[in-house]
């Protein structure tokens, strides 16, 4: 089960424009890295029980990952392999490095993150006792 539609995503959410044919392998991408941020509190048979806000916030979450996804690169930024540079005529790019050198990108959109965060779903540290 889907968690989001192409219409959802265009209509509700108002993403960033994303190719017919690259909207099914981001979708599936994109859920599988929410499941995974969420550590599988959110999978198609647990959505269905949250809250109707908690619902509202994994589809954007969703949503926000699908976009970062693709103005990253698409599913080749879950590969791990980094660009260090690319020219074309005047213009070259070259991945910025962080301060320890590296030069990995985090797989997890900001935003998805930012909307997720009031849910819970993010904790993981253990109880107080």
């Amino acid at each position: 089960m889907a968690y989001v539609t192409a219409d959802y995503y265009s209509e509700t959410f108002k993403g960033e424009p994303v190719a017919d044919a690259d909207f099914p392998s981001l979708l599936s991408r994109a859920e599988e890295i929410i499941e995974a941020l969420t550590m599988y509190r959110v999978t198609a048979d647990t959505l269905p029980l949250m809250s109707a806000d908690t619902q509202e916030r994994v589809k954007k979450a969703v949503c926000a990952q699908i976009e970062y996804l693709d103005a990253n690169g698409g599913s080749d930024m879950d590969t791990g392999d980094g660009l260090q540079s690319a020219g074309l005529g005047k213009f070259n790019y070259s991945k910025a490095t962080s301060a320890d050198g590296s030069t990995t990108q985090s797989i997890y959109a900001p935003r998805a993150m930012r909307i997720l965060a009031p849910t819970g779903l993010l904790y993981r540290g253990g109880g107080c006792y």
